[in-house]
């Protein structure tokens, strides 16, 4: 497949692209600061794009067969809009190019409320006082994407660990899963794959965790 990837140059990103080479698919990295990609490959096209420009991300999207959204903010208390204009812009570029499949990378913090799967700490002071903002942005996101005529998947990881694949992993139709406070990023990216595969997951929000 040829497969447009945003947020190429970040920690989940920068997996994604690896490891869809490594199947044998095609790769246009979109990246702010494209330089940031160290990654050399025959079937890989590093392109810069702004999410928040749509202008710019045409070229990466048009002809392709699907889009992988790892779209990151930075953690703090400023506000967030990456997630919710971006994704706007992604579809609506997909739109004018016929393109339908996408799959996204949210969070399990987008549970409205307070989630009994999460631990204490994490709800009462790490979500409201470093990724609220983050999370309202991403709800917003997810909106978008369940609003849309798109073939789209969302992937809702907990805490992110740089940790070798294990495939060993657990999923379900949820924000977030009973102690499954961690996931790997290259097992993230392992499942996103998959989804391209015809694993059925399709216009779903899942949680994945260990």
């Amino acid at each position: 497949m040829r497969l447009s990837i945003f947020g190429a140059t970040g920690p989940t990103g920068r997996r994604l692209v690896e490891q869809a080479l490594a199947r044998g698919h095609s790769v246009t990295a979109v990246a702010r600061s494209p330089e940031r990609m160290s990654l050399s490959h025959p079937q890989l096209q590093v392109v810069r794009g702004d999410v928040t420009d749509p202008t710019t991300i045409a070229a990466a999207i048009a002809g392709h067969d699907a889009v992988l959204s790892a779209l990151g903010a930075p953690v703090g208390r400023a506000p967030v809009s990456l997630y919710s204009v971006g994704t706007a812009n992604i579809l609506a570029t997909m739109a004018q190019h016929s393109v339908r499949r996408i799959v996204c990378v949210s969070a399990g913090g987008t549970h409205p409320g307070k989630d009994p799967n999460n631990p204490v700490f994490f709800e009462y002071v790490v979500a409201p006082l470093l990724l609220g903002r983050i999370f309202d942005d991403m709800r917003r996101m997810e909106d978008l994407l369940m609003a849309s005529n798109t073939d789209w998947t969302i992937v809702r990881p907990p805490a992110l660990r740089d940790t070798p694949p294990t495939k060993i992993y657990r999923v379900a139709p949820a924000y977030s899963l009973p102690k499954g406070w961690q996931i790997g990023r290259a097992d993230l990216a392992d499942f996103i794959l998959d989804t391209l595969d015809g694993n059925g997951y399709h216009r779903q929000a899942l949680a994945i965790a260990y």
